[in-house]
């Protein structure tokens, strides 16, 4: 019998989906909601502030069909929806190799 091991996923890029601060509960989008590059523009002044704040961006050379969902950033200086096509400065991930840390 052959032992399985789990091989963590090798992250390609950074976005909000891989992003330990993202919600594990998917929801269907509407394109409506979409920029052109299928990220998730700040609704309110407040929004737009901690996005400005966090740099969340929309990563360029996408579209909106890219997008197919979106989940919460639970993040306390986010706390928005936002796409697998958006990311920011507080983004971060488990797997993450710092070397300054041992």
């Amino acid at each position: 019998m052959e032992a399985f091991f789990m091989q963590e996923q090798k992250i390609v890029g950074t976005n909000c989906y891989n992003c330990l601060y993202i919600s594990k509960k998917e929801e269907i989008v509407d394109l409506k909601e979409l920029n052109s590059q299928g990220g998730i523009d700040p609704k309110t002044s407040e929004e737009m502030q901690r996005a400005q704040t966090a740099d969340l961006i929309t990563l360029p050379g996408g579209m909106k069909t890219d997008a197919e969902s979106k989940k919460f950033c639970t993040y306390e200086k986010i706390k928005m929806y936002v796409t697998v096509r958006m990311c920011c400065g507080y983004w971060d991930n488990a797997g993450v190799k710092r070397p300054w840390k041992k």
